[in-house]
This record gives structure tokens, C-alpha cells and sequence, in this order.
């Protein structure tokens, strides 16, 4: 089992998108990650259209460490937009930390669970670690 991060990147904002990339997969290789792939999100139905590269990046549990590494890389060089933490045990997937943009375009039931899991504070210490880079008062 590991963890799986989802980092969104505006195609509209970033000239140099091949840099930015090579910049996240180099990164994520360095730090371990199990696997890395991109999808491609175009969403024309609102007023302001997204057009954004979804890199999905999976870390296992006892690389939590160059994980936390590896956040803390993607924030400081402000390399794109993180959407989501999620464990992605397959029987029983848990997401760990969400954007609000991705909160509001969830699933109401998932996104309720959220909240409950975010306010109950009843984290795993490898939760704990990565909900710290987000959340400074646990």
C-alpha cells in the first residue's frame, strides 16, 4: 500500500510546461515514487475554462519520508497545484488531504467523509506526516 498525490498544472499559465514536467518526474523519481503517469483535464462547459496536465504520483508507505520530501519540493517551487492525497489501498481507498477546488467537485458523500476524517483527528502516523504540510494546527 502507498499514497498517490495528484498535482495540477495550468497548460493556460505555463509556457514552459515541458520544463515543469521533466522538473516533477525528475523530482519524483529522485525521491523514490513507485510510479508516475499524466492525464489531461479540459473542462469548456464553465465561464472560465480549465485546461490543465493531472500528474498522478504514487509513493509507497515506507518511502512516507522522501514523500513528505517530495511535497514539501513540489510547494516551495510552486511547480503546479496539489489536488489530493489519497491512500490507494484498493479495498478501502481514504483520501487524506483535498483542495477546496477538488472538494467542490467531488462526490458530496466522499467529500462529507472528508470532513468528518480532517475533523475527527484520528490519524495513522503516516497521515499525520503528510496532513502536517498542509494543516499547521495538529
Amino acid at each position: 500500500m502507498g499514497y498517490n498525490i495528484e498535482i495540477s498544472v495550468n497548460l493556460r499559465k505555463h509556457s514552459k510546461f515541458s520544463e515543469i514536467e521533466s522538473i516533477i518526474q525528475e523530482n519524483a523519481e529522485l525521491f523514490g515514487s513507485e510510479s508516475i503517469y499524466s492525464i489531461s483535464e479540459e473542462d469548456g462547459a464553465s465561464k472560465i475554462p480549465r485546461y490543465h496536465c493531472i500528474f498522478i504520483i504514487n509513493f509507497l508507505d515506507e518511502n512516507i519520508e522522501n514523500f513528505v520530501k517530495f511535497i514539501k519540493i513540489i510547494k516551495k517551487n510552486k511547480l503546479g497545484y496539489i489536488e489530493c492525497i489519497y491512500n490507494n489501498n484498493i479495498c478501502n481507498s481514504k483520501l487524506v488531504y483535498a483542495s477546496s477546488y477538488y472538494l467542490n467537485n467531488i462526490d458530496k458523500e466522499i467529500s462529507i467523509k472528508y470532513k468528518k476524517f480532517i475533523n475527527d483527528k484520528k490519524y495513522t502516523i503516516n497521515e499525520n506526516k503528510l496532513i502536517k504540510e498542509f494543516i499547521k494546527s495538529i
